[in-house]
């Protein structure tokens, strides 16, 4: 995993067999196409659908060290149809598109996951496949995929908020054969699926699934198959994705960030994804990350590097800036305490889940020095 203690997810002959049957119905993969692993694992997918992968010379460890124009020769020099990345990587790529005035004719599908895939990335990758279209399936190890949705979907869709006013990122609905629900979340491990509560539409909760794909355990790590995982009367079981979010009346969900991510104070809950595309949203912010201070919530941000203020009153200034943009958000209005750090400390694999664990702890270590000041 790439976030918390590793574990060994145990994949079994028939889990896989049903992955592959969503890989070739659902994704749409066909034999004899061509396909750009920019996460290699997923040429396993690929090999066993007919599916030629061809390798970039990057380092998989440092996804984005990649240099943007070898991606881009490939695809043009070998017609590449699909390619699978995470959305900070496909964001450089997109943009040096962009910089480069080059589209991306041969690519029919661009599949990102690994975190939120922000809907500027989106709209400027559709704008490089004048033949293709850009998906976001949402899932995890144990779990591959749960939704699965394009961004033509995502870009039409007018977002509904929780009721408590949170507004998650919109993954769209179980792949066929999966049963998603949203339960209200217990700390501990769950005996029987009969003993959960399932939450309301737009009531944010814990999500679980069940179904064919879904891994049954983790390898000689009964404690943490206990704790992730709900049977049911029938002989099956659930998983537990240890994300938070809520469904609509459709059925369609809303990813709200992981459970570990959760502040929560007497008086309230803050869950990362709603607060942080909040700040997001200022310009001259890359990305953001939602902390612990003890007392109270803080914000993390990390500028732009053209954005990295130079002098105090380029700090204040810009502080000043996310506090107007707090207060234009009744989710936000009381945050007040920001901390600017120049590279987040993120997962090798995706280069786009934030350890927020670290983060906290610095920026705990920041305010109590500057409290002591």
């Amino acid at each position: 995993g790439g976030t918390g203690t590793p574990k060994g997810v145990l994949f079994t002959d028939s889990m896989i067999r049903a992955q592959l049957e969503i890989f070739k119905t659902v994704f749409g993969l066909e034999a004899g196409k061509k396909d750009l692993p920019l996460l290699p694992i997923f040429s396993l997918f690929n090999l066993a659908c007919g599916v030629g992968s061809v390798f970039p010379p990057m380092d998989a460890s440092k996804p984005l060290a990649v240099e943007p124009q070898r991606i881009t020769r490939i695809i043009s020099d070998h017609q590449i149809n699909y390619s699978f990345g995470s959305p900070t990587l496909w964001k450089k790529i997109a943009e040096y598109c962009v910089r480069s005035r080059q589209l991306l004719t041969s690519l029919e599908k661009v599949f990102i996951a690994g975190a939120p895939v922000p809907r500027a990335t989106l709209e400027m990758l559709k704008g490089q496949l004048p033949n293709g279209d850009v998906f976001t399936p949402y899932g995890a190890t144990e779990s591959l995929p749960v939704t699965f949705i394009s961004a033509n979907e995502i870009l039409a869709h007018c977002d509904e908020p929780a009721r408590s006013g949170e507004q998650g990122t919109f993954v769209g609905k179980p792949c066929p054969g999966l049963r998603l629900a949203v339960i209200k979340s217990v700390p501990d491990s769950i005996a029987l699926y009969d003993d959960v509560s399932e939450c309301d539409p737009y009531e944010i909760g814990e999500v679980i699934v069940t179904g064919a794909n879904v891994s049954p355990a983790y390898f000689e790590r009964p404690d943490a198959t206990t704790r992730g995982k709900i049977p049911d009367s029938t002989g099956g079981f659930w998983h537990r994705m240890g994300d938070m979010g809520y469904c609509d009346t459709e059925g369609n969900l809303y990813f709200c960030g992981r459970q570990a991510h959760i502040v929560q104070l007497a008086d309230r809950i803050f869950y990362s994804v709603p607060i942080e595309r909040v700040f997001n949203a200022h310009e001259k912010v890359a990305r953001s990350a939602l902390v612990s201070l003890g007392d109270g919530v803080g914000i993390v941000i990390e500028p732009n590097p053209q954005h990295w203020p130079q002098s105090a009153s380029e700090r204040e200034n810009f502080i000043a800036g996310l506090l107007t943009l707090a207060r234009s958000n009744p989710l936000t209005a009381g945050i007040d305490r920001f901390f600017f750090h120049e590279s987040f400390p993120v997962d090798g694999r995706h280069n786009a889940k934030i350890f927020r664990d670290q983060l906290g702890s610095w920026a705990r270590e920041q305010y109590h020095l500057k409290s002591a000041a």
